[in-house]
């Protein structure tokens, strides 16, 4: 046997050792028996240790901290990439049916239009899953925007097309929106339950005077008491909440106040997930001077979990503590699509609307263009085994960062916030399971 290349020891300054691999995320709390062991693997007769020591071996295989000889690594992680990559079991669709908007975030990165989906796109968009059908166990389709329920219409008429289909086919449904949730009523919500959209991302970028600055009407007026409503509207129809919090300079202070707000208002079952505001577009180019570097909001990453285990909300999981990757995202899955109003196909979120990066579009799917083919075909080839990703010991749970910002950047590293908090995420995610594990005694 060996040791892997995605070990990681750290020894915190009270002299406790913790290790972890990336190719398992098992974090342990080790001994020196651990160590040797590890450092003499390749030399040791395991027939010869005592029956503690070969238990201890068990058990360092088991979180892949030691591996067989025969094992390498980087082709195991390069068949696992393809498996995520070219499955074609499930399929996921992002939906716009529309790209207006009834707000105006000043960090949009969309360009807003005033057109709703036709029935002719509609109809498409069934074939595009019909085309696929024979070979599906899941469709799982994401509402989006512009704000999606501009277009409820749409979203309801078609949600009722999918899910014949998906009966009629033997294919399990199920569906998600990322709404602002403004629109939301108790006939919008008996039509979401009806389209089986169970689950919703709303965002609110701080306390009421914060998020009032961030999260405009049109007109110019404030959101924040409308959407708190519509949240336990929702929370009160068994309909589950993910509130996104979109952090830039201007708002990361505020976050307590707002985590305080939550908590008194009984809502700290909610999941409550933080991204960095980040300048994709020309049209979010104006706010580049407010948004956090990768490795700035790293280091406010770990401050906000800190916040979110004060005020009693679960931050123990993944985007937390990292989580093995196949591939990044649905954009370098070969079976990911979203598609806009026009019924233009694209491979990620950021580009929806911007016709020139499409891949194709429902109307003509018979009638691809051969640069379209092109363009999905280098999303889906994205590759995080070159350059420096290669010998990081953090591949497995970053499979090359972004791919977006890969091909932007020309195929240069693009590394996840791990590789700048890593080793006080480990710290305090052992703080904190070791207390609470106390507390439980």
């Amino acid at each position: 046997m060996k040791k892997s290349k995605y070990n990681i020891i750290n020894e915190l300054e009270n002299g406790v050792k913790l290790a972890f691999n990336s190719s398992s995320c098992a974090l342990a709390e080790v001994e020196d028996d651990f160590i040797n062991i590890l450092d003499e693997i390749e030399t040791i007769d395991v027939n010869t240790l005592s029956p503690e020591k070969k238990e201890l071996v068990e058990d360092m295989k088991k979180g892949n901290f030691i591996i067989e000889d025969c094992v390498d690594e980087i082709e195991q992680l390069k068949f696992i990439n393809k498996r995520g990559k070219y499955s074609n079991n499930s399929f996921g669709l992002t939906i716009a049916p529309t790209l207006f908007c009834n707000f105006k975030c000043p960090y949009c990165y969309e360009t807003p239009q005033n057109e709703q989906m036709s029935e002719e796109v509609q109809n498409g968009i069934i074939e595009l899953v019909k085309e696929n059908a024979k070979y599906l166990g899941d469709l799982s389709v994401t509402w989006y925007g512009g704000e999606p329920l501009i277009g409820k219409d749409v979203v309801f008429a078609l949600s009722a097309k999918l899910i014949d289909l998906c009966k009629e086919n033997g294919i399990e449904y199920s569906a998600f929106m990322v709404t602002n949730g403004y629109l939301v009523t108790e006939q919008v919500v008996e039509k979401m339950k009806e389209a089986q959209i169970m689950s919703c991302q709303i965002t609110v970028d701080g306390p009421e005077r914060i998020h009032n600055t961030r999260r405009i009407l049109k007109d110019g007026t404030g959101s924040f008491n409308q959407i708190i409503k519509n949240i336990k509207l929702l929370k009160k129809n068994d309909i589950n909440v993910n509130i996104r919090v979109n952090i830039d300079k201007t708002n990361l202070e505020y976050v307590e106040e707002l985590l305080t707000f939550l908590e008194e208002n009984g809502l700290q079952d909610l999941h409550i997930n933080f991204g960095q505001v980040t300048a994709y577009t020309e049209a979010c180019s104006s706010i580049a001077g407010n948004c956090l570097s990768t490795k700035e909001y790293s280091s406010a990453n770990i401050n906000l979990q800190k916040l979110l285990h004060k005020h009693g909300f679960n931050a123990d999981d993944y985007p937390y503590y990292p989580g093995i990757k196949s591939n990044y995202c649905c954009a370098d899955q070969i079976n990911s699509f979203v598609v806009d109003p026009k019924g233009f196909i694209y491979k990620c979120w950021n580009n929806i609307g911007s016709e020139e990066d499409a891949v194709g579009n429902v109307l003509r799917l018979k009638d691809p263009k051969v640069e379209e083919t092109m363009r999905s075909i280098k999303w889906v080839e994205v590759n995080p085994f070159e350059g420096e990703c290669l010998s990081c010991n953090l591949l497995p749970i970053c499979m090359g960062g972004c791919p977006y910002m890969k091909l932007k950047n020309e195929k240069s590293a693009n590394c996840e916030k791990w590789k700048y908090h890593f080793n006080e995420m480990i710290k305090y995610t052992y703080e904190y399971k070791s207390l609470k594990e106390k507390e439980c005694v």
